[in-house]
């Protein structure tokens, strides 16, 4: 699984993104996208498969979640399998 993602600066190291590839480690054709910004008026979460034929995901991370929590792993590996099984 390849993770990537796309955060304001003050967050970022909340965001642990070797984290949740690491938990999915069966899945090296799954591409997911996390965006956790400030400006939260883009709310659409996507879904496709590349030319590469990767099963890529965008995730949105509510912005005043992540920046009031402590640790938003679990929460974040929650959100993957919650997508993995509706894609399934």
């Amino acid at each position: 699984m390849i993770v990537v993602k796309i955060v304001e600066q003050e967050i970022a190291d909340k965001v642990d993104t070797q984290y949740v590839a690491a938990q999915f480690p069966d899945l090296p054709n799954v591409g997911i996208t996390f965006l956790c910004t400030e400006d939260e008026t883009d709310q659409e979460e996507d879904e496709w498969v590349d030319e590469k034929g990767r099963h890529q995901f965008i995730i949105r991370l509510p912005y005043d979640m992540v920046k009031r929590s402590a640790d938003v792993r679990d929460f974040m590996v929650a959100i993957v399998k919650e997508r993995l099984s509706k894609a399934a």
